[in-house]
């Protein structure tokens, strides 16, 4: 494409600039430090002459490392066709600002292209008056001013610059900022100014001949034409979804209908807010469901970029990629699955404890938090050996399970401790609370391991109480219960352990 054999390509980004003009070199230096710079700039475009071809040049971000530093920067350069009814000896123009400028200066070929005249300059009042009466550019001043006073906003800003007659030849206009004040603002900025030949959107082929080349990719690519509604997808995204392109075809529709229903709205609405305005930014990133030809749902991560809008900031374009996250998803939600429960008795643990807490915390309503402790574990540990202590444990959590309601929680929180949440009216726990106890008592006429329980309540109708308070009272409540009760229990289970072991056990052990 540029001219070049394999032996003597070259093999360095400062090896390629040396095939560019050196009055752009500069530019295009500026250009590549500031997306090294570890902001979060998806991408960068350009047009500029390389080994004398005129080239359009599009740079996305691929992987960043810890500190947000780009690690692999994908790029693409394709040929552009001379633009017609301009001079075939007119490169693209190269512009620059500093703020306290009026407006921009502009090299010869800037001058070339707007019709300007030959001297390179800064554009004047004569000058823009008319710029005004060859191109609609009111909208694009506009946004580049907003652009330019915007607080750490964009790093990028690409516009159409278009003709008000028919046969006149769109201008891409791209800018990108060198330099930010101590407020934020731009204050050095500087671009290009290059032919559109087609008025829609910069050609497609460029970015298809990009896709065609990451076919080893395992991501899925997009390329969005906003305007027609067309959809370009990469043959590793149509595979990633067990699709071809007859069963997926290269419109938006295909990819809106494959959307989860519960995930449609966080989907669709994030990507049409960011083309309707760069006031959402020129970038997005969501997770999602589709649907696999299969019936499956894949878990998918979704990014894109606004390559280019017109002067009235609407997008003309967006590209992206889609990458299967499902596995990392299941994974997740198989690891939140084992931190919100407790392994050995299925009920919740400590974590979920304390996120339902979190939530019920200042909403009004009735709480209530019943501490149980499971009398005498130590014991039966060590004389019947930790594989009945968990026997006794789950036994436990089984009992208390089957008298609590769905919307309540159960958690163990310890070793031998356990939190019953009742979201219901302290005479509605009262009664909960007896049947426990009625079943505790039924129990005891079986001949199976013994499980005692001593419980501590605290709550209120109305709620409002610190989750660790809440916590506190109950643990104080059920401490009282259980220094009352200890020399029941203490006779019931001693008697039940020289029973089953045929050994006598001391009436002041204290692991009782």
């Amino acid at each position: 494409m540029l001219g070049m054999r394999e032996d003597t390509a070259p093999a360095t980004m400062e090896a390629l600039l040396e095939h560019v003009p050196p009055s752009q070199r500069r530019f295009l230096r500026q250009q590549r430090a500031v997306l090294r710079s570890g902001g979060r700039l998806p991408g960068a475009a350009c047009a500029y002459v390389c080994n004398g071809r005129d080239v359009n040049e599009h740079m996305h971000v691929l992987r960043r490392d810890d500190d947000d530093r780009p690690q692999i920067i994908l790029a693409c350069l394709e040929l552009l066709d001379p633009p017609a009814s301009l001079p075939e000896d007119v490169e693209d123009g190269y512009w620059s600002y500093t703020r306290g400028q009026a407006m921009p200066f502009l090299d010869m070929r800037c001058m070339l292209l707007l019709g300007l005249g030959e001297a390179p300059g800064t554009l004047d009042r004569e000058g823009l008056r008319r710029l005004h009466g060859r191109y609609r550019v009111a909208g694009l001043l506009s946004r580049l001013r907003r652009w330019l006073d915007a607080r750490d906003g964009a790093e990028r800003l690409r516009l159409v610059l278009m003709p008000r007659r028919p046969q006149g030849t769109p201008l891409l206009f791209t800018a990108s900022v060198l330099v930010r004040d101590d407020r934020g603002r731009a204050c050095a900025a500087a671009g290009t100014l290059a032919p559109l030949l087609e008025h829609k959107a910069a050609s497609v082929g460029g970015i298809r001949r990009l896709l065609l080349a990451m076919t080893g990719c395992r991501d899925g690519l997009w390329d969005w034409d906003v305007w027609s509604g067309q959809v370009y997808y990469s043959q590793s995204y149509l595979a990633m979804l067990g699709h071809t392109a007859e069963t997926f075809p290269a419109e938006l529709g295909s990819w809106i209908r494959a959307i989860h229903p519960d995930d449609h709205e966080k989907a669709v609405a994030l990507p049409m807010k960011v083309a309707a305005s760069p006031d959402a930014g020129d970038a997005f990133v969501c997770t999602y469901r589709m649907r696999h030809a299969d019936g499956s749902w894949l878990w998918i991560l979704g990014r894109g970029c606004v390559s280019g809008r017109d002067s009235a900031g609407r997008a003309l374009r967006v590209v992206g990629m889609h990458t299967d996250v499902t596995a990392l998803q299941e994974e997740r939600d198989a690891l939140e699955g084992k931190v919100q429960t407790d392994p050995l008795t299925g009920v919740s643990s400590r974590y979920h404890l304390e996120r339902v807490l979190q939530h019920a915390d200042g909403q009004g309503r009735p709480l209530y938090a019943v501490m149980a402790d499971v009398d005498g574990l130590k014991l039966v540990n060590d004389h019947l050996g930790h594989e009945a202590g968990d026997t006794l444990l789950c036994r436990a959590a089984h009992l208390l399970q089957a008298h609590i309601r769905k919307e309540d929680c159960l958690a163990r929180i310890g070793g031998d401790e356990f939190v019953i949440l009742f979201f219901c009216p302290g005479a509605v726990v009262r009664k909960r609370l007896a049947a426990i106890r009625q079943a505790l008592l039924h129990r005891r006429q079986d001949s199976g391991l013994p499980v005692e329980l001593s419980f501590g309540v605290a709550g209120s109708d109305k709620g409002g109480m610190d989750a660790e308070e809440l916590l506190r009272r109950a643990d104080v409540a059920m401490l009282r219960a259980k220094k009352r009760r200890r020399a029941a229990s203490h006779a019931r289970i001693r008697a039940w352990l020289e029973r089953h072991t045929g050994r006598e056990v001391a009436s002041g052990d204290p692991r009782l």
